[in-house]
């Protein structure tokens, strides 16, 4: 069935008007028709069954049948920080992350990220937002502006957050910085030391890897240094791995 997103401000009255980006979606790429039924989330906690009265590229009428309470979010609160790989690899990355439920993406920009500007945060805005509908989300996965490293490092835990740890802080933070340096400890086995843990900040370096500065600057700062295992993984492909881990061992896949 059909998903999609609509703020609860345009969900007050019985029939709904959806026009511009997503009536044309609607319309001239899933050929909706009158009759169809669909499925709206108001990302507050509700979806909203509907029936299809109305189709045009410009403007689609619907008309609510039934509102109940739906969540589809993960128990942990996954934030990727990653760094900024070259031609459309952050499309990917985008669109596998929401699908598995992370909540925020920041794209960094680092020593050897060979993209250092970028005019895309609209079209992954865009992916993570298709992305969403597509996989039953009820929220939206958030997309930051990019950063640099060393911006992103100074102010992640800047107050009222605390300081990390060996990788948590007092508010239930766990932050992992994934190095191919690191042969020892392996994700799995720092997740089996954090059960409990309900929010987690991955940094994943672009090609190439994270520099020794960096990953010394993330361990100064308290995050934890990990292994995806003996074999080196794309930049596009270790946050798929490192997410789908994590909902494995403590969210919504096990």
């Amino acid at each position: 069935m059909t998903r999609l997103f609509l703020p609860p401000e345009k969900l007050t009255a019985k029939q709904i008007i959806i026009s511009e980006d997503q009536a044309r979606y609607l319309s001239l790429v899933l050929r909706i028709k009158p009759g169809d039924s669909l499925i709206v989330f108001d990302g507050s906690g509700y979806r909203y069954i509907c029936k299809v009265l109305q189709t045009h590229k410009k403007e689609v009428v619907i008309e609510k049948i039934k509102k109940e309470p739906y969540s589809a979010e993960s128990s942990v609160s996954i934030t990727l920080a990653q760094g900024l790989p070259k031609k459309d690899k952050m499309d990917l990355i985008i669109q596998k992350s929401t699908e598995l439920g992370v909540r925020k993406i920041i794209p960094l920009i680092t020593e050897r990220s060979q993209i250092r500007h970028t005019e895309k945060i609209w079209r992954w805005r865009k992916i993570a937002l298709s992305a969403s509908q597509q996989c039953g989300r009820e929220k939206i996965t958030e997309i930051e502006e990019p950063v640099g490293f060393e911006e992103f490092i100074k102010n992640i835990l800047t107050p009222p957050a605390l300081p990390l740890d060996k990788g948590r802080n007092e508010e239930g933070l766990l932050g992992i910085i994934f190095s191919e340096e690191q042969k020892e400890i392996n994700l799995k086995k720092i997740l089996n030391d954090f059960k409990a843990v309900k929010n987690i900040t991955l940094l994943i370096g672009p090609e190439g890897g994270f520099s020794g500065e960096e990953v010394s600057s993330a361990i100064e700062k308290g995050f934890i240094e990990a292994s995806l295992g003996p074999r080196i993984l794309r930049t596009e492909t270790a946050p798929i791995a490192a997410i789908s881990i994590i909902q494995y061992e403590l969210g919504d896949m096990g």
